[in-house]
């Protein structure tokens, strides 16, 4: 089956997710509870109509709802309604401020290497080191207005997204402390920006597993409930 789908938390003990599928073109729509199949409506009728199952000892009902635009799908039990995964918002939670703040660190140390490379530049008249300063600080000024607000504004979808950015200028500065790090002795700050590069990096790569902590403990249903207990 593929058409439209609705993910919902049934209001039962431990908020199970339901998921509701309908085909397109009026046809089967199937509810299912954490993964099982448990009502259907045979078409859009019987949709329209509304269908109920009994669910340990509980009357499930599922109804299609065609007043305004696109009409509204209403799952219940018991006459109390599911709640639409969409529209829950969890606060950032304090591992979700840690992950935005080792971005943040990264970044930093990453504004310092620019610096760095700023004044290799001056020192040594060097057109290269002063474009290296001004894109480093620019991409750092980019992702520290970007990364950070992130995972704290946007949730799951923020944490995934900065994860992946992180791997990817882990990779980056690795690279440029490795070639500053081989670089001869003589050149201006260059175990300095290898050091700050490489400070950069380990921030980077730090986010990426942590992202994984922040992203469990910005649980829908966990904001759901501490919705409901406030």
């Amino acid at each position: 089956m593929s058409g439209r789908v609705w993910n919902l938390r049934l209001p039962l003990p431990d908020w199970p997710a339901v998921t509701v599928e309908s085909a397109y073109g009026g046809g089967e729509t199937m509810l299912r509870i954490e993964g099982r199949d448990v009502l259907c409506a045979q078409d859009r009728d019987d949709l329209r109509r509304g269908v109920s199952a009994d669910l340990d000892g509980r009357t499930l009902r599922m109804k299609l709802d065609e007043d305004g635009a696109g009409g509204a799908l209403h799952v219940e039990i018991d006459g109390i309604p599911a709640v639409d995964e969409s529209s829950l918002s969890p606060r950032a939670s304090r591992t979700a401020w840690r992950h935005a703040l080792l971005v943040a660190a990264a970044s930093l140390a990453g504004f310092i290497a620019s610096y760095l490379y700023l004044e290799r530049a001056y020192a040594t008249d060097s057109v290269w080191s002063l474009k290296m300063a001004y894109h480093m600080a620019g991409w750092h000024l980019v992702l520290t207005l970007v990364l950070a607000p992130a995972v704290i504004l946007f949730g799951r979808i923020g944490i995934r997204f900065v994860q992946g950015t992180a791997a990817l200028f882990f990779a980056i500065h690795l690279g440029i402390a490795i070639s500053n790090a081989l670089d001869p002795a003589s050149l201006h700050h260059g175990g300095a920006i290898a050091l700050w590069n490489a400070v950069s990096g380990l921030f980077f790569l730090a986010a990426v597993p942590y992202g994984n902590v922040a992203w469990r403990d910005m649980d829908p249903v966990l904001a759901l409930k501490a919705e409901l207990t406030r």
